[in-house]
């Protein structure tokens, strides 16, 4: 049976792969999480977020920042 994609994942993401990560994760990750998803270093997430292209929220008064787990999804994109 084929999953239907969800709407707001990039194309090689279903919606079981996206809910997956979701429930194992939060809504929120930290960067080293965010690395592991991704398959990119903590720096290199780091850069895309000062280049604008992975937004960071800092979550009540901690030092920590956070990103969405969807917005590090949204990096990978298909190319063929």
């Amino acid at each position: 049976m084929a999953r239907t994609p969800h709407p707001l994942a990039p194309a090689p993401f279903d919606t079981g792969e996206l809910d997956e990560l979701l429930a194992k994760h939060g809504r929120f990750i930290a960067y080293p999480v965010a690395a592991e998803i991704t398959t990119l270093s903590v720096r290199s997430l780091k850069r895309e977020t000062a280049a604008g292209n992975l937004p960071c929220y800092r979550i009540g008064s901690a030092r920590a920042l956070r990103v969405k787990t969807l917005d590090a999804v949204r990096l990978i994109q298909q190319v063929a």
